[in-house]
């Protein structure tokens, strides 16, 4: 069985989609790809220091990211396609179409498909571009909660209400 693709998407990928990377990494196992990118990324550029400092701190490792902007072959490569904010989804589905073959997903409502839907009002998480350690830290904080039952769907480990096993 060939793993499952998730590509983490925020605006830039330089802060939040790569921290979400670098994380799942850490915790996922081989059965899950991860990857991220930008919707609005410059390609080549580092992650931001704190995103990189944050993410050593969690002993995870963004000192060789480059930021890569979402295309045709990262959508190809990928089976879900995880964004960090309700606009990221309407931004999705405005590019690719309710007929889209990737799923579309936000961290914070795991393992709802949203091709072609409006995002729920849910959890997102924003932007720490810019901000001090201490946020970067606090967004580190969230995505490592919701990654968490993101992970157990995606490799189906789920109980009767959808909680991780």
């Amino acid at each position: 069985m060939s793993p499952v693709r998730v590509v983490f998407v925020c605006s830039g990928n330089t802060c939040r989609s790569p921290l979400a990377m670098a994380l799942a990494r850490r915790w996922w196992p081989a059965g899950v790809d991860v990857r991220s990118a930008g919707l609005q990324a410059q390609p080549g550029l580092p992650a931001t220091e704190a995103a990189r400092t944050i993410a050593a701190e969690r002993g995870a490792d963004l000192s060789a990211h480059s930021s890569r902007p979402l295309d045709g072959e990262v959508i190809a490569g990928a089976d879900w396609l995880i964004a960090m904010t309700r606009s990221h989804v309407a931004q999705l589905n405005a590019r690719l179409g309710p007929d889209a073959r990737v799923r579309i997903g936000l961290l914070g409502r795991p393992d709802v498909d949203l091709r072609g839907q409006a995002a729920p009002e849910v959890e997102e998480v924003d932007d720490p571009f810019g901000a001090s350690l201490d946020a970067y830290r606090a967004t580190a904080d969230q995505i490592e909660r919701l990654l968490r039952p993101w992970q157990a769907s995606l490799l189906g480990r789920t109980d009767a209400r959808g909680e991780p096993a």
